[in-house]
């Protein structure tokens, strides 16, 4: 815990309570009470001490609140086991402490362990005041005590998870405001990139990676990364973007993501994100039925060929003609030895790739040119040849 020294300010002291018992049923018990009652100043110095061996991590919370919070505790436990009535400032005492720690950051095991030291402090104050003569109503009454701190517990640990349920409600709206605007303005000044970034918890001129989602995998996705704290994750118009800091032999390109996504990588900059998203979703619309990332370098000639299709509309048709006329087997081992030269630029490797000869390979890629009259080994021809031939394969499903 790290607790600020200042006094507690707007705040008044706690209340005078008074501790009026009218007769009584268990006389030595409430007799063990009073005599506590009078020593409650002890009760909470013996909690103060054992609260010092619990870490609170990097929650901020005030030693007046630590102190305001042990005194109205054990006034709130005496007057339970001597069966008075709560004044009303205690009446609501677990929930408002409970809120007041979760709002300060108090991880909850932590606020837990605390807590339960109430009954240490109580049982060894009892001990004190019952001496020789009262363990035989100490002992009768343990399951009393043991109720009332467990009550208290109870009610700690309800309210706490509510509040908290809260807070990570607030959290997550007012992060899902910040990638909205992200996403859907311009941002007009590296200070508000800045402040934006800071607010996300990120580097703004950080090295992003980008995923993108269509909606048939957004579900794998959210059920993957919702609860991973390094990612960023801003659901638009049926379609999931997800983005976080590049690390070094960790991409997820390395990773690979249990669903197929667009990926864009070397993101420079948080402002920079949005457009690199939409690039990524225009690569997770060309995966078609594929599954793993679809990158710049697996999807550019379906893309390029449906924009040259866009502006020349069929620019394809010779190359998709020939093919035609070809035989199912004619055509599968042209379109295979054309995949593979096309990626590796080499006969050798292609031939290996393949099982088979070079010369097989220097072969097919004769019978390629002949059949669409375009030259893989010529550059220029080898563009717009392996466009034409990537706009076939989507239209057929010969991949």
């Amino acid at each position: 815990m790290t607790a600020t020294t200042q006094g507690e300010p707007g705040r008044p002291p706690a209340p005078p309570r008074e501790f009026r018992l009218h007769g009584s049923s268990e006389p030595e018990w409430t007799d063990l009470i009073q005599k506590l009652w009078d020593q409650r100043r002890l009760l909470v110095s013996d909690f103060l001490e054992r609260f010092s061996a619990v870490s609170y991590g990097d929650a901020q919370v005030p030693e007046w609140d630590v102190h305001r919070t042990a005194v109205d505790t054990m006034d709130m436990f005496l007057l339970q086991m001597a069966g008075l009535e709560l004044p009303d400032d205690l009446k609501a005492l677990p929930r408002e402490v409970a809120i007041r720690r979760a709002r300060q950051g108090v991880p909850l095991d932590a606020f837990l362990e605390a807590v339960r030291n109430d009954f240490r402090v109580l049982w060894k104050g009892l001990e004190r005041v019952a001496g020789e003569e009262g363990v035989g109503a100490l002992v009768a009454n343990m399951d009393r005590i043991l109720d009332t701190v467990e009550g208290y517990v109870s009610n700690i640990q309800q309210a706490y998870a509510e509040e908290e349920a809260l807070l990570t409600r607030d959290r997550q709206l007012y992060r899902q405001r910040l990638l909205s605007r992200l996403f859907n303005t311009d941002l007009d000044s590296p200070n508000e990139v800045e402040d934006m970034a800071g607010a996300l918890g990120l580097d703004a001129n950080g090295t992003f990676e980008v995923l993108a989602v269509t909606s048939k995998s957004l579900p794998q996705a959210q059920r993957q990364y919702a609860s991973d704290y390094r990612t960023c994750l801003y659901e638009n118009a049926g379609s999931l973007y997800l983005f976080r800091h590049q690390r070094k032999g960790k991409t997820w390109q390395q990773e690979h993501p249990e669903f197929p996504a667009g990926y864009v990588p070397d993101v420079m900059g948080l402002a920079s994100v949005p457009a690199a998203a939409a690039s990524a979703l225009a690569l997770a619309e060309q995966n078609g039925t594929g599954s793993g990332l679809s990158t710049m370098q697996d999807a550019w000639m379906r893309i390029a060929s449906g924009l040259l299709e866009d502006t020349l509309p069929g620019f394809s048709d010779p190359v998709k003609h020939a093919l035609d006329r070809c035989s199912p087997h004619e055509r599968h081992r042209l379109l295979q030895v054309a995949r593979s030269y096309a990626r590796t630029g080499s006969i050798k490797e292609t031939a290996a790739e393949l099982y088979c000869h070079r010369n097989t390979v220097v072969n097919r890629l004769h019978s390629l040119q002949d059949v669409i009259g375009l030259d893989l080994t010529v550059p220029a021809q080898a563009a717009l040849a392996l466009v034409s031939l990537s706009r076939y394969e989507a239209s057929t499903g010969a991949l």
